[in-house]
């Protein structure tokens, strides 16, 4: 089973005779930021006021979401939309995941998990003690500091726009480069395009490795079973003002907080529900 298979289905199996909100709206990534990150970010929240982010700059996914009619065409019930997860359509696969994500937070939400908003899971994989960091996407912000350190780093990345970039490290499409990497730093974007299972075997078994970005914030379960050893992703800490800063095209960071969650601290999700 592919990982984001492993991740419907486990959210799938949790849900079970669980009544889940509905979805109450989707936010397709603002065409008023063009210079920045998030600029290639949407977001599915539920009636509850939970949320899902979902990476759309694979294919066409921008375009169609800027004529598609959430209210309308959203209206099934939110589980139905988890199948969506494993389409080969880039626009399917992002509301899919974000709507999974949504759900995840809900999840955990109501096993009244506390989210650690203190620790960096760039930090956890302490980068500075490797030898030969491998990153999966390109990270400008983690570029610049890695570089800075002169740490040794193997760049991977499928959009050619980045192929040309030049610096005191190595950048490549070719996925094999990483498993001569000691840590890795994996972009959630690949749980999207369903790349994650080629970038995982092709890293080390020894290899320390991290999934980060918005749109890894699902559950994390399948991933620690699969060998992650660490998610850092963002969650939503005001609804209400995420919707204004999204309506405005404004940055989401004071709605939101980033988070960590790793494999050694983490009890499973089915296990957290049990004690509530």
């Amino acid at each position: 089973m592919t990982i984001h298979s492993a991740i419907k289905a486990c959210v799938l199996r949790v849900c079970e005779n669980r009544k889940l909100p509905d979805i109450a709206r989707l936010y397709p990534p603002s065409e008023n930021i063009p210079h920045r990150r998030d600029k290639k970010f949407g977001v599915i929240s539920l009636t509850d006021g939970s949320c899902g982010f979902f990476f759309a700059g694979f294919g066409n996914t921008q375009s169609q979401l800027q004529q598609f009619n959430s209210r309308k065409q959203l209206n099934a019930p939110t589980i139905s939309y988890l199948n969506w997860c494993n389409s080969n359509d880039p626009f399917e696969a992002a509301i899919g995941f974000g709507v999974l994500n949504a759900v995840s937070q809900h999840l955990l939400k109501a096993a009244h998990y506390q989210l650690d908003q203190a620790s960096d899971p760039v930090g956890q994989l302490n980068l500075t003690s490797g030898q030969h960091v491998g990153m999966v996407g390109f990270f400008p912000p983690l570029v610049k500091a890695l570089t800075e350190q002169k740490i040794r780093l193997t760049i991977i990345e499928k959009d050619k726009k980045f192929l040309d970039r030049s610096g005191p490290f190595e950048i490549t499409s070719d996925i094999n480069r990483i498993n001569k990497c000691d840590q890795v730093l994996i972009t959630g974007s690949t749980l999207i395009n369903h790349t994650l299972d080629e970038v995982m075997e092709n890293c080390s078994r020894d290899a320390q490795t991290a999934l980060i970005g918005p749109t890894a914030s699902c559950l994390p379960d399948p991933l620690f079973e699969r060998g992650i050893d660490v998610i850092g992703s963002t969650t939503v800490t005001d609804s209400r003002l995420l919707a204004e800063l999204l309506e405005t095209g404004e940055p989401w960071g004071d709605a939101t907080s980033k988070y960590c969650i790793s494999r050694e601290n983490y009890p499973g999700i089915e296990n957290l529900l049990t004690l509530t």
